[in-house]
């Protein structure tokens, strides 16, 4: 059966976290990779050894692996770093969207695409070096990116349409959650519990790490209901009961990474 791995150097990174958010994933070394899928965002080509760049193609190139590569690639030679025989450049967009994520890079290449944007622009493929071999999927979509929290269950879904094998394992299919609240009130409590929360700026605050449009007056609501139900204190410190929901749902990454930049006055990633 097929299931899902990360490189172990670098599984602290953002976009691990946020996948192990929706999967099981088993954390492996370059040189210990199993038959399936290994998830690899781009930047971290840069960062291999040059005998680990090797190893990682010899890897997907055997039948059955497939390696997904997630954005951004900014000026990365992807098609060299991978060994893919075939003319391909990403270029840089004015921000598109496909199913409500969005496109900021897209391929231009000859390869048949697995995804589209409206524009016919190339936003996913698949690439084989021939018949027998396994397979090299790139995306530009960032679907790993945390600051798409709201978007999570688009984001599973289609980070689980981009994995070719069907015969995934049972642990690793994203389970069904009961939502207590809307990701609004996520967002709320993850302030909270990272000590950066204000509610007299919580637009701004929501817009920086978030990249949500939401009026002051709505948040003020929201905050006050997250009050009533008791998973917040009106000093801004959670309850048990919030902090038990950040734990259920898994966000406690996403504290750690507010926490991390929340003193950062200007872009925080």
């Amino acid at each position: 059966m097929m299931y899902i791995q990360i490189i172990k150097e670098f599984s602290n990174r953002t976009e691990y976290k946020v996948l192990k958010d929706w999967a099981s994933v088993d954390e492996r070394n370059i040189n210990e990779l199993n038959e399936g899928v290994c998830v690899v965002p781009a930047i971290i080509l840069l960062k291999l050894s040059e005998t680990e760049l090797q190893t990682l193609n010899k890897w997907w190139k055997q039948w059955g692996n497939q390696l997904i590569v997630f954005p951004p690639f900014h000026q990365i030679d992807i098609a060299s770093l991978l060994q893919l025989n075939v003319c391909l450049t990403v270029e840089e967009v004015e921000t598109q969207s496909f199913n409500n994520i969005p496109v900021m890079e897209v391929f231009k290449t000859n390869v048949r695409p697995k995804w589209r944007t409206t524009n016919s622009e190339i936003i996913a493929l698949d690439y084989y070096e021939n018949s027998g071999t396994g397979c090299v999927t790139l995306t530009t979509l960032p679907l790993l990116d945390y600051r798409l929290l709201s978007h999570r269950t688009v984001c599973t879904e289609l980070f689980y349409e981009l994995i070719n094998e069907n015969d995934i394992e049972e642990s690793v299919v994203p389970a069904e959650r009961s939502v207590i609240f809307s990701p609004i009130h996520a967002f709320i409590l993850i302030l909270a519990a990272s000590r950066v929360l204000d509610t007299t700026i919580l637009n701004e605050q929501i817009k920086k790490y978030f990249n949500q449009n939401i009026p002051q007056q709505t948040l003020t609501e929201m905050f006050q209901q997250l009050i009533n139900e008791k998973f917040l204190e009106s000093s801004c410190v959670l309850t048990s009961s919030g902090e038990e929901y950040l734990k259920l749902n898994r966000y406690q990454a996403f504290v750690r990474e507010i926490k991390r930049w929340g003193n950062n006055d200007g872009e925080w990633r």
